[in-house]
């Protein structure tokens, strides 16, 4: 089963707390990611810079998906 893209999260997220709500939570979740993966590449900088390469994060579709998880707690 594909996971849903960022499209379909968005409207699921939508129709839970509606348009507004959605793009607040969205965009403070996005916000969340972002620190989050800079204080990452922080830390791993100040032992050995880049140990291995990774693939690049889509910082937006894990906003997403952790804004509709909390969403489906209320069910």
């Amino acid at each position: 089963m594909d996971k849903p893209g960022k499209k379909e999260l968005m409207q699921q997220i939508v129709a839970y707390v509606g348009p507004t709500e959605a793009i607040r939570l969205v965009s403070d979740a996005y916000s969340a990611e972002v620190l989050a993966t800079r204080i990452g590449r922080i830390e791993e900088g100040s032992q050995n810079f880049i140990k291995q390469a990774r693939p690049p994060l889509d910082l937006m579709q894990l906003a997403l998906e952790r804004v509709l998880q909390i969403c489906e707690l209320t069910k």
